[in-house]
């Protein structure tokens, strides 16, 4: 969509900050080979994402257990 709007409007716009830091991550991670390896090890269960998973499930499962303990208290 922004090469259309380039196009149409004959200036050319500016790269912003995120997409030129995006473009510099991927040229990086091509010149040095670790495209597959940072696939890998983000699956895995080291991986940042799942690592942030587990601990959203915990913390939810913390406050389910917590909300079940005050509904009781307030029946008494």
């Amino acid at each position: 969509m922004g090469s259309i709007l380039t196009q149409l409007s004959g200036k050319k716009q500016k790269m912003s900050t995120l997409e030129k830091s995006r473009l510099d991550w991927d040229t990086f991670k091509d010149q040095e080979g670790i495209v597959d390896e940072l696939a890998t090890h983000n699956r895995g269960k080291e991986g940042y994402i799942e690592r942030k998973n587990f601990l959203e499930r915990v913390d939810h499962r913390q406050f389910e257990q917590e909300k079940t303990v005050r509904l009781k208290n307030m029946k008494r």
